[in-house]
């Protein structure tokens, strides 16, 4: 494609969204409106499911170890069961630090007769590469009964509960994008549609004339890809702007809350509304010109 064709495509479309000004800034500001939509309640989803595993992490696996097991029998048992592919992490815990994290929980008149005998019994606190390996990770830890496990604790009906509101999470997340990415596509779609019939008469005689449907389409599909672009970036760079001041106010609110950092959000959600917008911007040309281009 030569610098001068380039250069005709691009004036094109300036020219096109000058003329139809008016037009342009309402498709702009509405296409910024449903994608800041779909930005706000990515973040919401995206912080949700950083909570979320936050609270898998609570309510990982507790093994208990038979108490009439020797120290290299612990040591055995911990690197079997480190090999289990569905445990990320997995920490000892002495039954003399089980008893002292009671203490600190409990009235010490109640414990008080815990120092003479300590009923605890040691354990590996584990956690999990995914909450939803959990059933997967029990029957395995339940095969090493025969070499110390003795009991095995697991909060199923936490970790269940957590695992429907993941799913509702990204149910929900998908089928809000999914619909306003319709609804954007379709306010394009109008929108260049007012500038094809505007420019009806033109777009016939270049038909006319020879000129081949492409050389036709790239300047509206230009058009629709820059309102589209500028349509995503304003939404983007009012969430990073607004994103900090938002975190400090509900870690101010809500105490010792923690929230996933500026760069782990905005690393997915810029190039997200870019692509949104560019996409939307080209589908909703393409559709608008189909049938003016059948002369």
């Amino acid at each position: 494609m030569k610098p001068r064709t380039i250069r005709y495509y691009f004036g094109a479309a300036f020219r096109s969204l000058i003329r139809n000004r008016l037009m342009t800034i309402a498709s702009i500001f509405t296409v910024a409106s449903c994608i800041l939509i779909v930005s706000v309640f990515y973040i919401v989803s995206a912080n949700l499911d950083f909570l979320v595993r936050q609270l898998e992490a609570t309510l990982g696996i507790v093994v208990f170890i038979d108490e009439y097991l020797p120290d290299d029998g612990i040591f055995r048992l911990e690197g079997l069961i480190r090999n289990i592919p569905q445990i990320e992490d997995i920490d000892f815990i002495s039954r003399e630090e089980a008893l002292q994290s009671m203490s600190e929980m409990f009235n010490p008149r109640l414990m008080a007769g815990f120092e003479l005998r300590n009923p605890l019994r040691d354990s590996f606190a584990i956690t999990l590469v995914d909450l939803a390996y959990q059933d997967d990770a029990v029957r395995l830890l339940q095969e090493l009964e025969p070499y110390g496990v003795s009991n095995i604790r697991a909060d199923e009906r936490g970790a269940g509960y957590l695992r429907q509101l993941t799913f509702v999470v990204q149910v929900v997340s998908g089928t809000l994008i999914l619909m306003l990415g319709i609804v954007s596509t379709i306010i394009i779609t109008n929108t260049i549609r007012i500038t094809v019939n505007a420019r009806r008469t033109e777009i016939n005689i270049m038909k006319y004339v020879g000129a081949t449907d492409w050389f036709i389409r790239w300047p509206f599909i230009i058009e629709g890809i820059l309102i589209g672009i500028i349509g995503g970036l304003i939404p983007a760079a009012a969430c990073w702007f607004s994103y900090p001041y938002i975190v400090d106010l509900l870690q101010e609110f809500f105490g010792d809350m923690i929230l996933l950092p500026s760069e782990s959000i905005f690393s997915y959600l810029f190039p997200f509304a870019m692509i949104m917008g560019t996409l939307i911007g080209i589908i909703g040309s393409g559709v608008s010109l189909r049938r003016h281009l059948n002369v």
